[in-house]
């Protein structure tokens, strides 16, 4: 607070500054998390008076110029700009017309940010999708290990479901038990795929708020990695199912023979 900075135009070094009129820092924003994090807010007559804009008052008798600005003795005052504007729609209708009506019938330009967005989306739309193949790849490379996992553990422990066949196990407890052991773990590896990925997420998020970059949190729970556990849990208990079913149709006889 109170700390002075002056405007320039542009974002290269050599841009025009205003040293004439700095600014003064009179009040910080509470962490909102949207992009007023990164704003510098300040009032539209601050600028007009910078730009030698502000409220001038014209002498009776004075022609305007061709171009439009009033000529006050020697000196020319530029008429007041206002060069964006922020709308708000109070329909959906209004959200699909006007933008259009704005862009075709005057000099004004309407840019609407949810098509914008999506026009973004779409140019880099190639790499999401990419990503999220390779997402479903890693799902299902994760669900052929568990899968083979309890293939082997089911060949090594053949003897013992025999055994608790013979003590009186049902068939169905024998295929529920392989199939809990694969929900088990698939639930650690939702746990630990959860917890490295919101850590490396706030790590990186860190790391670019100190860069001065674009805020992103780990500790925030989005909806979406609901449809993740569940197709996770899915996928375990798919993988499960082939080693379950050997494990239901386990002939007791043979394999405490073999034994």
């Amino acid at each position: 607070l109170g700390d002075k900075f002056v405007g320039s135009h542009g974002i290269a070094e050599a841009g025009s500054k205003h040293d004439n009129a700095p600014y003064t820092l009179v009040g910080t924003l509470a962490t909102s998390g949207s992009v007023l994090d990164r704003l510098v807010l300040t009032s539209v007559e601050s600028v007009w008076e910078i730009h030698g804009q502000g409220d001038h008052e014209v002498e009776e008798g004075n022609p305007e110029t061709a171009d439009g600005t009033a000529r006050v003795g020697e000196q020319h005052v530029q008429p007041k700009e206002v060069t964006a504007l922020l709308v708000q729609y109070r329909s959906p209708m209004a959200a699909a017309l006007l933008p259009r009506q704005i862009n075709g019938r005057s000099a004004l330009q309407a840019a609407s940010p949810a098509f914008e967005l999506a026009r973004l989306l779409n140019i880099v739309g190639i790499g999401v999708q990419a990503m999220q193949a390779f997402a479903l790849m890693l799902i299902a490379c994760a669900g052929l290990s568990v899968f083979i996992a309890l293939y082997n553990a089911l060949r090594e422990r053949r003897f013992d479901l025999a055994v608790m066949r013979s003590l009186g196990a049902s068939r169905s407890k024998v295929f529920a038990t392989v199939l809990i052991e694969g929900s088990i773990h698939a639930g650690l590896g939702i746990v630990l795929g959860l917890l490295l990925g919101h850590l490396l997420t706030e790590v990186l998020g860190l790391w670019l708020q100190a860069s001065h970059q674009i805020r992103i949190t780990g500790v925030s729970f989005v909806k979406d990695e609901v449809t993740l556990i569940g197709l996770t849990l899915a996928v375990g208990l798919l993988a499960a199912i082939l080693p379950a079913t050997l494990a239901y149709r386990t002939d007791i006889a043979r394999v405490l023979a073999q034994r």
